[in-house]
């Protein structure tokens, strides 16, 4: 049976790049050391908070690289991997698992969205799986993927798969992480795609979260968690209140560019994004400042 992904928060840590656009691996290590003893499971790389989309396939292999050697061999490390065909997603897997990942986080192709229906998805995500030397874990980010969303049934119907160990979902959807839940086996894992929505995916079954919102503030997103193993519900609501509207900021609202002026106003680095993204405003920034105080 394929490793399992330890339950937990697991923050998907931003690429960081100089003023010349180049990767700036100093500032990840850096990152990654800040973060390490907060109470997260792991590291997603080059999900959407690491543009993915924007890097090389030399710039993706030295991103895990470097994220190995700085967190250590016993780091669960999740490397998004998905394209928009599946023999390369395969190529991402393989390189990945070279690298030093744990896990592959694949993205559904979307380029020809209207194709992309159940048979599809599970032909491809099958043959994925079946090639990838390393544990595969859904990703479903209707968001940035022309609003394809995988269904409950098609994830079901992947959790079968020896290789296919997780979903991260970021649909948001109560009813459909609940129906997930009720339908896998205990070794195919689910997690919030979303601190925003952390302490409803927990109360239907989910097992942690990849959340934006652990790159800043960590040890109040393991927090919540803790506050719902503890049967601590109120304390627990009260917390996800708090932290909804910074979580939006950094998600929804400003994505990317948010995420790093967040990090730049509360720990000193974060740099800019790569383009054709633009930083922030200092409009923006200055929203920014008084939702982030709220936490």
């Amino acid at each position: 049976m394929a490793q399992t992904v330890l339950g937990g928060i697991y923050p998907p840590l931003p690429t960081f790049f100089d003023g010349q656009e180049e990767l700036d691996l100093a500032t990840l290590q850096r990152h990654i050391q800040r973060i390490e003893d907060s109470g997260i499971a792991g590291y997603v790389l080059m999900g959407s908070n690491g543009e993915a989309v924007h890097l090389s396939s030399d710039e993706r292999q030295r991103v895990i690289e470097t994220a190995r050697q700085t967190a250590g061999e016993s780091a669960q490390i999740l490397a998004g991997c998905g394209e928009q065909s599946t023999l390369a997603t395969i190529a991402n897997c393989q390189q990945a698992a070279q690298s030093g990942a744990d896990f592959a986080l694949v993205l559904p192709p979307f380029y020809y969205r209207g194709r992309m229906n159940s048979a599809a998805l599970l032909a491809h995500y099958r043959k994925v799986a079946d090639q990838s030397p390393i544990p595969v874990v859904i990703y479903n980010m209707p968001a940035n993927t022309a609003g394809l969303d995988i269904d409950a049934n098609t994830i079901i119907a992947l959790a079968e798969h020896p290789n296919i160990i997780g979903v991260k979902d970021s649909a948001g959807d109560m009813a459909k992480l609940a129906q997930i839940v009720s339908n896998v086996s205990t070794h195919f894992r689910v997690f919030a795609g979303s601190a925003g929505y952390l302490l409803p995916a927990l109360s239907v079954g989910a097992v942690g979260a990849v959340a934006a919102l652990a790159n800043i503030f960590p040890q109040e997103v393991c927090r919540l968690l803790e506050l719902f193993h503890a049967g601590q519900t109120a304390e627990a609501r009260i917390l996800q209140a708090r932290i909804a509207p910074a979580n939006t900021a950094v998600t929804t609202t400003y994505s990317v560019p948010g995420l790093k002026a967040a990090l730049e106003l509360t720990h000193g680095y974060g740099g800019r994004p790569r383009s054709p993204l633009l930083p922030l405003t200092e409009q923006e920034r200055a929203t920014l400042v008084q939702i982030l105080k709220g936490i």
